[in-house]
């Protein structure tokens, strides 16, 4: 009997010390980084950026590092911003506008929406003003809730906001019809998860609101909505899960409806907020992976790469999946250029982890992947990951002529930050595309978490 315990407890021991070598093992593991920061390469030709503009929208109310611990570190003075840089860029002498706008960065990188010709801008408010006092929560889950959409007029030297709606709880992520008429919200209201908003002479008008259907038993929620290039479908992600499409056709009031175009696309694991080729084939949407394990720290820790999926849209038929390719960790916000051939996805890593945190692989900074796409079947081909300085980066944009890409940068990593940043990349095409890093950043107000592009 002696003999039999003892085996017993050698067993047990034995498994302990597995367990402990292969945590330390794992632990190993994360102090090695397998992107490299790319370097700035030098150029002889000017630095260009087309367009008319880009907007930028800065969350002032929390750290990157706030997802981890709940710490806010809020600096008084320092206010949610709308940010433009008038296009194209004057790198030495840049014209930066700005604007306070209530935003928050508690949702995926979809809170601005813009009229074509670059009067208007809309900015979900997500969650609200934590008050003055408040510089710490058990978790960001506590926010106060957001409730209002805020309509910005653009045309003028000195912006300002000119309405702003109240459309229930939560409104995060928008999507502007393209002739500008329906600007379409997410909301986290039972039975009201989407909104279609009027738009008329560039504010406000009547609000129509819809059900999204439940995915597997969960609770129905639309996490983020983006409309079609013919204006005639929205697609939506429901509940992280799913992918739907859906028709929008007026009733004989006028009034706009929905029919769903074929079966939700049950896809991914943990998808954020998708874009169309500008020809409409096809819709494209990044995976996180954030629940791999089910539980939350593991989610955030361990989390494996993560992917961007292509689904070729066919409104006469079920849409399918065309492609899936991994790319790097957290690809929160991407990407598609101007001609639909390359897209970027812009991957914060594990840079939310707090300072006090050892070493933990994605921990230091952030990365893009170059993704090639075939216009033609819908395949997605991996080319390359560039890594670079800075927290929580979350969306990016290509120039209107798809020769440079800016990606905004939350802040770096530092005690108080007060400054986020927007930084350009060259993009050099041939056999195999690339991107380049320019070296050239601009300040912007702490926080940036979404830019759009005013082509």
């Amino acid at each position: 009997m002696k003999w039999l315990q003892s085996c017993w407890w050698k067993r047990i021991g034995l498994a302990v010390l597995g367990v402990l070598l292969a945590i330390a093992f794992y632990g190993l593991l994360q102090l090695i980084e397998p992107v490299a920061i790319a370097p700035i390469i030098p150029s002889s030709q000017p630095f260009a950026f087309t367009g008319s503009a880009l907007l930028v929208a800065s969350d002032a109310d929390m750290v990157a590092t706030a997802y981890a611990d709940g710490v806010l570190n809020r600096v008084p003075g320092i206010e949610d911003t709308l940010t433009v840089i008038d296009l194209p860029l004057n790198p030495q002498n840049p014209s930066i506008r700005e604007v306070q706008v209530s935003n928050s960065v508690a949702s995926w990188p979809q809170i601005i929406a813009a009229s074509s010709n670059g009067t208007r801008a809309f900015v979900a408010e997500v969650r609200g003003r934590p008050p003055d006092s408040v510089q710490e929560y058990d978790s960001i889950d506590q926010l106060p809730a957001g409730t209002q959409v805020t309509a910005v007029d653009l045309s003028q030297a000195q912006l300002k906001a000119i309405a702003t709606l109240e459309v229930g709880q939560n409104p995060e992520h928008l999507g502007l019809s393209p002739d500008g008429t329906l600007l379409a919200v997410t909301l986290d209201q039972p039975g009201e998860e989407l909104a279609l908003i009027q738009i008329i002479n560039g504010t406000f008008g009547e609000r129509f609101n819809f059900a999204m259907p439940e995915i597997e038993g969960q609770p129905a929620s639309a996490r983020s909505v983006v409309w079609h290039p013919s204006g005639q479908y929205l697609a939506l992600n429901l509940n992280n899960r799913a992918v739907a499409f859906y028709q929008v056709q007026r009733d004989a009031q006028g009034n706009p409806t929905l029919q769903p175009q074929g079966e939700p696309i049950r896809v991914g694991n943990w998808l954020t907020a998708g874009r169309f080729t500008s020809d409409g084939r096809f819709y494209l949407i990044p995976d996180v992976k954030w629940r791999t394990y089910g539980i939350r720290q593991l989610d955030y820790l361990m989390n494996p790469k993560g992917a961007l999926i292509a689904i070729a849209f066919t409104p006469t038929e079920q849409s399918q999946v065309t492609s899936i390719v991994e790319v790097g960790l957290g690809p929160e916000g991407f990407a598609i250029s101007p001609d639909d051939s390359l897209a970027v996805t812009v991957n914060l890593r594990r840079t939310y982890l707090p300072n006090w945190l050892p070493a933990w692989r994605g921990k230091p900074y952030s990365s893009l992947s170059l993704i090639a796409i075939d216009r033609t079947s819908g395949e997605l081909t991996p080319i390359d990951e560039y890594g670079f300085e800075g927290l929580l980066p979350e969306q990016g944009t290509f120039d209107a002529a798809g020769n440079s890409l800016a990606v905004v940068i939350y802040h770096n990593r530092e005690e108080t930050p007060t400054t986020g940043a927007v930084e350009f990349w060259r993009v050099v095409k041939g056999n195999r595309p690339r991107l380049e890093r320019t070296g050239l950043t601009l300040d912007v107000v702490r926080g940036a978490h979404d830019i759009v592009l005013i082509p």
